[in-house]
C-alpha cells in the first residue's frame, strides 16, 4: 500500500482537526502571535480549560531537510515565550524519538490518525503578550467564522448531493459535487496566498523602515576626522553632520567676506596713493 504523500499546509489543517475534535484543546492555524515579524506557529492550541494554563505550539515538518535546518537554527526556542510546551508533528517514518531536541515532543501521522510519540517537558507560563491575545481574538474569531462558512456550505453541498442522486443517479451527483468542493478548496486557497501575501508586504515594509534608520542614523555620525574638525569649530564632537554642514558654510562665508574686506580695502589705499601723488607739486610749480 503506497504512503500518503502530506502537503506541509494540508498535514498541518488536518492536525489541527484531529485535535478540536478529539481533545478539549481551542486551535489556531498558521496565526501569527502579533505584528509583522513575531513567531508564526503552525498550529497553535490553549486548553479549554480555566484553571490549567497550558498552550502548546506544534511545528509541522514534511521533510528532514526542513527539520534539522528549523533545529540546527534553534527556531523552535522562540515559541517558548508563547508556549508551555512545543511538540514536532510529522508524517509516520519521517523522525525518530532520539531525534528530537530535549524537552520537545513528537506526534506522528499514521494512516489510522495521530499518534503521541514523545510528550512534551510542560514549561510554566502565567501569560501571552498583550499583542499574542489581541491577534488570537480579532483574527481567530474571523477564520473561526470562516470555518463555520465552510461546514455551512459543506452540509449544503451534502443535501444538494443527496436530491441530485434522486433525480440524475450517483455518477452525475458525484461530479457535481467533486466540482463545488474543488471551488470551495480554491476559494479557500486564494483566502490563504492572500493573508500570507499580506503579511509578506508588510514585514517587507517594516524591514526597508528599520534599514533606512539605520541608514540614516548611520549617516548621522561623525567619522574621526570631521569629528576632529567639529572640534576645531569649536562644537560638540557628536553632533549631527548637517550641523557640522551648516556651521561649515557659516565659516566660509565669514572668510569670504573678510577676503573681501581685504580687496576693497587694498582699493582704497590705491586710491590715496593716487591722491597723494596728484597732491604733488608738478614739475616747475616750486620754481614759480
Amino acid at each position: 500500500m503506497t504512503t500518503k504523500k502530506w502537503g506541509h499546509n494540508e498535514l498541518a489543517h488536518d492536525l489541527a482537526e484531529h485535535l478540536r475534535q478529539n481533545t478539549a484543546r481551542i486551535c489556531w492555524e498558521d496565526m501569527q502571535l502579533g505584528p509583522a515579524g513575531t513567531c508564526r506557529p503552525d498550529v497553535y492550541s490553549i486548553a479549554h480549560s480555566y484553571s490549567k494554563f497550558c498552550p502548546v505550539v506544534y511545528e509541522v515538518k514534511v521533510s528532514v531537510g526542513d527539520f534539522r535546518a528549523d533545529v540546527t537554527a534553534g527556531k523552535y526556542t522562540k515559541y517558548f515565550s508563547y508556549a508551555g510546551g512545543v511538540v514536532f508533528a510529522v508524517p509516520e517514518g519521517m523522525l525518530k524519538k532520539s531525534d528530537i531536541p530535549d524537552g520537545c515532543g513528537l506526534m506522528i501521522r499514521k494512516e489510522t490518525g495521530w499518534h503521541t510519540l514523545k510528550g512534551p517537558t510542560m514549561r510554566q507560563i502565567d501569560n501571552l503578550p498583550r499583542d499574542a491575545w489581541m491577534k488570537l481574538l480579532m483574527d481567530g474569531m474571523t477564520r473561526q467564522a470562516e470555518r463555520t462558512q465552510i461546514k455551512s456550505r459543506v452540509i449544503n453541498t451534502y443535501l444538494s448531493e443527496q436530491k441530485l442522486m434522486k433525480r440524475h443517479g450517483s455518477e452525475i451527483a458525484d461530479l457535481v459535487c467533486r466540482a463545488h468542493r474543488s471551488k470551495e478548496r480554491l476559494e479557500q486557497q486564494v483566502r490563504d496566498n492572500d493573508e500570507r501575501l499580506k503579511n509578506l508586504r508588510q514585514e517587507s515594509e517594516e524591514e526597508m523602515q528599520r534599514r533606512r534608520k539605520r541608514r540614516e542614523e548611520s549617516e548621522e555620525r561623525l567619522t574621526d576626522a570631521q569629528q576632529g574638525l567639529a572640534k576645531a569649530l569649536g562644537l560638540d564632537p557628536n553632533v549631527p553632520i548637517y550641523v557640522l554642514t551648516r556651521t561649515l558654510w557659516e565659516a566660509m562665508r565669514r572668510l569670504t567676506e573678510d577676503e573681501e574686506i581685504k580687496r576693497l580695502r587694498g582699493i582704497l589705499s590705491n586710491l590715496e596713493r593716487t591722491l597723494n601723488d596728484g597732491l604733488k607739486p608738478l614739475p616747475g610749480e616750486n620754481a614759480a
